[in-house]
């Protein structure tokens, strides 16, 4: 349990740090839910959120596979990156190339989208494979993961979550301003998601939430126009304390631009446990995967969660839209 993800901290735009009475309850339920059988779920989030159970605030997640023994301890998986010494330079780039991509057209409500990405745990030496076809409405949504039979499912509401179908984050993410500087302002002052959670101290500065949000969006290649793409780069230009290395591979090890803010992975001592990188095409500028370099070992109550020198890394491979859930693009 304790070697699974532990990601979607980041991408839960508003996550507040759990007090340890949430973090108990957390894993609670976490552990109730990998027991008991998987419900569908909506969501459209970058590849790796797509398999997680909902334990943001605690850095716990759970994926939708079969128990596998705990993977080895290894020595070390870190690699050596080159920090680029004007990541502003290079982000108004990236903007400059983003908005000259072509639009992609609006899937039909009926119409699935398909996403296939790899994942690689920390310690794990092999990589799981995960195929998802999501209805446009958010109605279903059908997975198969290593190759194996589909599983279709119908999506059934769930008080607990605060997911968007596609449509709704393809809305929401439409009406985003194109404005750099008033989408910064939005993205600091409004919560991602439907639902805010309750807040609780030690809520997250605003330029680490800015940085968290945007470099979310960026992982959404189908519901960002050109547009919003340039303005997500150009707002990034902004955040004091953004870092890109060069040389960050995703989970297939495609090397790539690594976006990190290591001010928002501080923990309140002032260490720097980990290292999370939104891993980008070095010429293109899309959305490769995620990377997290784990610097320490990261115990929480006791638990390691994370070994000193692994790391955790998706890749997305494939994106398209199609006609029932089993084609591919």
């Amino acid at each position: 349990m304790d070697d699974d993800l532990k990601l979607l901290k980041r991408l839960r735009a508003d996550a507040p740090e759990p007090a340890g009475e949430r973090l108990d309850a957390l894993r609670a339920r976490s552990l109730d839910r990998r027991r008991a059988p998987r419900r569908a779920r909506a969501s459209w989030l970058a590849p790796s959120a797509l398999v997680l159970a909902t334990a943001a605030a605690a850095g716990i997640v759970v994926l939708n596979r079969v128990d596998q023994p705990p993977a080895p301890r290894i020595a070390t998986t870190q690699v050596t990156t080159t920090p680029i010494g004007e990541p502003r330079v290079v982000l108004l780039r990236a903007a400059s190339v983003a908005e000259r991509r072509e639009p992609t057209a609006t899937p039909r409500d009926d119409q699935w989208l398909y996403r296939q990405a790899v994942v690689r745990q920390p310690g794990a030496t092999e990589r799981d494979t995960q195929e998802y076809w999501t209805r446009y409405d958010g109605g279903q949504q059908a997975t198969r993961h290593n190759h194996g039979p589909l599983d279709l499912r119908t999506v059934e509401p769930d008080p607990d979550d605060d997911d968007l179908s596609p449509k709704q984050y393809t809305a929401k993410l439409a009406a985003l301003p194109t404005d750099p500087v008033k989408l910064l302002a939005h993205v600091k002052g409004d919560a991602h998601w439907r639902t805010k959670p309750v807040r609780e101290a030690g809520q997250e500065p605003p330029d680490a939430r800015a940085f968290r949000v945007l470099t979310l969006y960026l992982g959404q290649p189908a519901a960002v126009t050109p547009e919003l793409a340039a303005a997500i780069f150009r707002a990034l230009a902004r955040i004091p304390g953004v870092r890109i290395d060069q040389g960050v591979p995703d989970a297939m090890g495609r090397p790539g631009l690594g976006l990190a803010y290591d001010p928002g992975q501080r923990r309140a001592d002032g260490r720097l446990v980990e290292r999370s990188y939104t891993v980008l095409d070095p010429e293109t500028f899309q959305y490769l995967g995620l990377r997290v370099e784990n610097l320490e070992d990261d115990v929480i109550h006791g638990s390691l969660v994370a070994a000193k020198g692994t790391f955790y890394a998706t890749a997305e491979l494939t994106t398209g839209v199609v006609d029932k859930p089993g084609q591919l693009p």
